[in-house]
């Protein structure tokens, strides 16, 4: 959302629209709310969890071998992904665009995409209905654009540290992210 900050007001307008400034999202709120979903979707298209690249040419690849598909490539092919490293949610507006398949597909898919779905989106949405992201100031130099940078020494994909800010949207934004983190029995 600090690079793509148009994405975030779009996203925060459907929040609004649909589920009002005082209320936090819940699972059941998924399907009202496309665009964040589509957000989501194209954080896992342009961020895979599992980014391996497989060089399999010239290597034999014996019985029984674990092949793991490279997502990280079939959400950048420019066949069906227009400007493929441009963050962009409404590519999903048209159907006949794939969904970036980061929980496997076939009988390998895994067994906790819903739950993961879920779980992703009432994060994602829940930050986006209470704060705003924004890049990093001083007082010289003004605005700083982070780099945002992966890890690539394991099997899973880690963003390295950028420095950014964050702020909630209102006064009431911060009493409901108040209430939401008391504990009751």
């Amino acid at each position: 959302m600090v690079l793509n900050p148009h994405v975030q007001v779009r996203a925060q307008e459907e929040l609004d629209t649909v589920l009002g400034q005082a209320t936090l999202p819940n699972v059941s709120d998924m399907g009202r709310l496309p665009y964040v979903k589509n957000l989501i979707e194209e954080l896992w298209r342009l961020y895979p969890v599992f980014p391996l690249d497989d060089n399999y040419r010239g290597y034999d690849i014996e019985k029984g071998t674990t092949i793991i598909g490279n997502i990280w490539a079939m959400g950048r092919d420019p066949r069906y992904y227009k400007d493929p490293e441009a963050f962009n949610p409404d590519r999903y507006l048209d159907h006949s665009v794939p969904r970036p398949p980061v929980f496997g597909w076939g009988r390998r898919k895994c067994p906790g995409v819903h739950f993961a779905e879920a779980s992703a989106f009432i994060t994602i949405a829940s930050l986006l209905a209470t704060f705003t992201f924004s890049k990093k100031r001083n007082s010289s130099a003004g605005e700083i654009v982070p780099k945002i940078e992966v890890e690539r020494n394991s099997l899973v994909l880690e963003l390295k540290p950028f420095d950014f800010e964050f702020k909630t949207r209102s006064k009431e934004h911060h009493r409901i992210i108040l209430e939401a983190s008391v504990y009751e029995e």
